[in-house]
């Protein structure tokens, strides 16, 4: 659900004011008055925007989403090889991680829901599920442009594709469990090293 029409910069504060208190305080407890004082704004503000905290997290799903497809988008249209491109791809979404910050701790909460609205034959409504089909048509794209390069194997896209984003949600769930950089950052070198090998040409 989109917010009412009002100040898109105000709204964008509300909602990147609601990730720190949802994050903070979990979705269940974080309140609007706390988003509110958060946003440097008062509590009736925040309703001539959005209706309810459902509608907030929505906008937050949105938010987080359309930030990894813009990055992504923009990545796509730089001048690059198709394997220069994949593997930029790959290690910038998984390092986002490091840029999200209070937004990874609502992350499970952001699936939950997306998965919810999916099983429930929602999907556009689901910005979970908008956003990854975005983000599997752009990798499907690299990769028939490597395979036309004769830089890649010949695939099935999709399920290249499927893997490629597994690969990255994989790393992004592991450093949440072990926030080690240090060790991150080896075994990112691997893993890259390791997809790559295995459909290059």
């Amino acid at each position: 659900m989109s917010p009412l029409q009002k100040d898109p910069a105000k709204a964008d504060a509300i909602v990147r004011s609601a990730i720190h208190i949802f994050a903070r305080d979990g979705l269940d407890r974080g309140k609007i008055a706390d988003i509110a004082i958060e946003a440097g704004i008062g509590k009736g503000t925040v309703y001539e925007y959005f209706r309810s905290k459902e509608e907030i997290f929505h906008a937050i799903v949105e938010t987080i989403m359309g930030d990894m497809t813009e990055a992504s988008e923009k990545l796509y249209s730089m001048d690059l090889s198709p394997r220069d491109k994949l593997r930029t791809f790959m290690r910038m979404n998984i390092e986002l991680v490091f840029e999200m910050d209070d937004a990874m701790l609502i992350i499970t909460e952001i699936w939950a829901q997306g998965a919810r609205a999916i099983k429930q034959g929602e999907h556009a409504k689901s910005g979970l599920y908008i956003g990854y089909e975005r983000m599997k048509e752009l990798l499907v794209n690299i990769l028939k442009a490597g395979v036309m390069a004769r830089e890649f194997r010949e695939m099935n896209y999709d399920g290249v594709a499927t893997l490629g984003l597994a690969f990255i949600d994989g790393f992004v769930w592991q450093f949440m469990l072990s926030p080690d950089k240090e060790a991150f950052d080896r075994a990112l070198h691997e893993g890259l090293q390791s997809f790559m090998a295995g459909i290059e040409a």
